[in-house]
């Protein structure tokens, strides 16, 4: 899997007097840790839209990734207008093998999948004007239903999208009839209109807001360290309930002791993608997830893990040291992404 990024946000030169526009960035196709850039042949199209109902388009342009390259420079230049308004975003995505419809995530080992990027909005008309240092996602779950998912472009990898939440989003996208096969256990607790979830190291948000639209009866409160609050709060504002249930954003450092909203509160679902990476966290994580599973005996977890380290297994050396073990599995190959997802518990 990989993802377009924005080296350089989107930037905005003007001349004085001058109608003509020129917006500029910088951006490069790359893993999720940034460590490995994309080796391959993409055709990527470019394009600069007025931020405005009519999304009017206002120019594009066709780059080629070729292997070896490390960024690429977009340049589009168009004439000002007052018809146009003053605010644009700018948006780039691969012509082929996108990976922006969850329902087709699911792919082998060599096949490429690249995420598209979109720009915050920003002002195009004004000389030194830039977008803000985020990324926007634009994520088709099913028909009719989509979620839009910003993350930062710096390097807290805190606040960035990973590969396990695109395998457990996607996996949740296809049920009842995921190409991976099945967790049985999951079928029956989705099933309960009044299911209550929780997110672990949630980041900005992904797989609780997925699961959350896709079954808006559902109650899902998303947790993190106190970093990832103002991008988990943004994107909760961009994809508001519609249903019964709700969701909501509360801090939770593993290292504490449970907060008392949470200890006195019973889970039928703990979600945890993409947790297991640092391993002087594993202990905290796994204590955290022993005190829930104490307060929920019959709780179900639904872990992503993507294999960084060998190291990573002391997670589930620790975890069955506490009785919590795992209970299914399935693969997700993920365009060169394996993500292995678990269903956990006593």
């Amino acid at each position: 899997m990989h993802f377009i990024r924005f080296l350089k946000v989107p930037t905005t030169t003007s001349k004085p007097s001058s109608k003509i526009i020129t917006v500029s960035t910088l951006i490069t196709i790359s893993t999720d840790l940034s460590e490995a850039f994309y080796n391959g042949n993409a055709t990527l199209r470019a394009t600069l839209r007025a931020d405005t109902p009519s999304r009017q388009l206002l120019a594009a342009k066709t780059v080629t990734w070729t292997p070896g390259l490390r960024n690429i420079p977009v340049q589009f230049t168009f004439t000002a207008s007052k018809e146009i308004g003053s605010n644009g975003i700018v948006c780039v995505s691969a012509t082929e093998n996108r990976a922006d419809d969850m329902r087709t995530l699911f792919a082998g080992p060599s096949e490429s999948r690249i995420l598209s990027a979109w720009s915050t909005s920003f002002n195009i008309l004004q000389n030194g004007s830039k977008a803000e240092a985020l990324v926007e996602r634009k994520l088709q779950l099913s028909t009719g239903k989509m979620v839009r998912i910003w993350e930062e472009t710096r390097e807290d990898i805190a606040r960035h999208i990973w590969p396990g939440g695109l395998a457990m989003t996607s996996y949740l996208s296809t049920l009842p009839t995921p190409p991976t096969g099945e967790l049985p256990s999951l079928t029956p607790l989705l099933s309960n209109s009044s299911l209550n979830v929780l997110e672990l190291g949630a980041g900005c948000g992904l797989a609780g807001i997925v699961l959350h639209t896709l079954l808006p009866s559902t109650k899902v409160t998303l947790t993190d360290l106190p970093i990832t609050t103002e991008i988990t709060t943004q994107n909760l504002t961009c994809n508001p309930s519609e249903g019964t249930g709700s969701i909501s954003y509360h801090p939770l450092d593993w290292a504490s002791p449970l907060p008392g909203w949470c200890a006195t509160t019973t889970y039928d679902l703990i979600l945890v993608a993409d947790c297991t990476y640092n391993t002087a966290s594993i202990p905290y994580l796994v204590s955290v997830l022993d005190e829930l599973c104490k307060l929920s005996p019959r709780v179900v977890i639904l872990l992503a893990h993507k294999v960084r380290h060998d190291s990573e297994e002391m997670f589930f050396e620790m975890a069955r040291e506490k009785g919590i073990v795992k209970k299914e599995s399935v693969v997700f190959e993920m365009a060169g992404d394996r993500v292995d997802l678990y269903t956990m518990g006593r």
